[in-house]
């Protein structure tokens, strides 16, 4: 949702912005309805925040292993296959007797695999964030009795 914010937010100082203008002669009314629009906004992203922010939590409280523990696990499997990618394919292309030039082959990693990461990590980083915080305020880490 993140990655969303800058063309909504775009959206709503542009066409939103230039209709309402075009459309709505009164200036009183034309700066409540852009005020209201933008705060709609801000209530949506707020709330879709918090929904995100409980499913994380909800996950990390888990009883079940899987749910609580697939963010670490997905993040060991990409940095995993980095490594692969990165080190040891080109490794063992210098022991099965080519020539030792390092070549780590990132140009064959999938389209989307670096932004993938990229929100992976961020995720997990802020899951991880949530689960400290949550720690301090109910005085455990979720899933630690």
């Amino acid at each position: 949702m993140l990655s969303l914010l800058p063309i909504i937010a775009t959206l709503v100082k542009g066409p939103l912005s230039s209709i309402i203008d075009a459309y709505v002669t009164d200036l009183e009314l034309r700066r409540k309805l852009k005020a209201e629009l933008e705060a709609s906004l801000l209530d949506h992203l707020a709330k879709s925040a918090e929904l995100q922010q409980s499913i994380v939590l909800a996950e990390i409280k888990s009883d079940q292993w899987l749910a609580s523990n697939w963010r670490p696990i997905l993040m060991l499997v990409l940095m995993g296959f980095l490594i692969l990618v990165g080190l040891v394919i080109p490794g063992l292309d210098g022991l099965m007797g080519h020539a030792v030039t390092y070549n780590p082959r990132w140009n064959d990693l999938p389209a989307g695999f670096w932004q993938f990461l990229t929100v992976g990590a961020g995720g997990y980083i802020g899951g991880r964030s949530l689960e400290k915080i949550s720690g301090q305020v109910f005085g455990t880490l979720p899933g630690k009795k």
